[in-house]
């Protein structure tokens, strides 16, 4: 009586994923996890370790984590990962953060999941992309854009999504990467029609929220 897609989805994971992971440490876990493919250096702030980083989505997961140890698979990439991704966190201190919090963190688990494909850090040795997205997945995803002062699709001004600034942000500093890739393409399409005014408020505003999360 279960239904296919949950039986589907239940088998795939311990027969298939786990495995491929288990392949992907053993043959290539060493350069995975000396590899800083975007050479960020930015140290995460304290308040990702009590979860009151003032943004509902990255301090609920923390602190349903903080409390079971253990999170979703989409949390941890499309959440977590990808917030941290357009961070520009050091994936040494992703890696260290991961190891910690979640009960189930194995090495051999957290350096292609965590540094490979939630960071892109080996430069595309396990996924084919990074795995970067704004407010408008979320909004998508979960229940966390309802009744939030933010807007998803803003990308600037006081009611843009923070997730949304910092996801054009990364996109513009990485434009170069994304134009030569097959899956990204079209993403930065967008990038090449935006004013150099429009480039410079994201930029400002993006940089103002990576250090607002510094201080406080």
């Amino acid at each position: 009586n279960i239904p296919l897609n949950s039986l589907e989805g239940f088998i795939r994971q311990i027969v298939g994923w786990r495995e491929f992971i288990r392949l992907v440490y053993e043959r290539e876990g060493t350069k995975q996890r000396t590899t800083n493919y975007w050479q960020f250096k930015r140290k995460i702030p304290k308040t990702f370790w009590t979860g009151d980083t003032g943004i509902a989505p990255i301090d609920g997961t923390i602190k349903k984590i903080l409390k079971t140890g253990y999170a979703h698979h989409i949390e941890r990439l499309m959440v977590l990962g990808n917030f941290m991704l357009l961070c520009e966190f050091d994936p040494d201190e992703v890696h260290k953060w991961f190891m910690e919090v979640f009960i189930d963190a194995y090495d051999w688990v957290m350096v292609p999941n965590v540094i490979g494909m939630s960071l892109f850090a080996d430069g595309g040795k396990m996924a084919t992309k990074p795995y970067a997205a704004g407010g408008a997945y979320i909004d998508r995803m979960s229940n966390y854009c309802k009744g939030c002062r933010y807007q998803p699709e803003v990308r600037t001004g006081p009611n843009a999504c923070p997730m949304t600034t910092l996801y054009w942000d990364f996109l513009i500093r990485h434009e170069n990467d994304f134009s030569g890739n097959p899956r990204t393409v079209l993403m930065v399409k967008h990038v090449g029609k935006m004013s150099a005014e429009d480039r410079a408020q994201i930029n400002l505003q993006a940089d103002a929220t990576r250090v607002g999360l510094d201080s406080i």
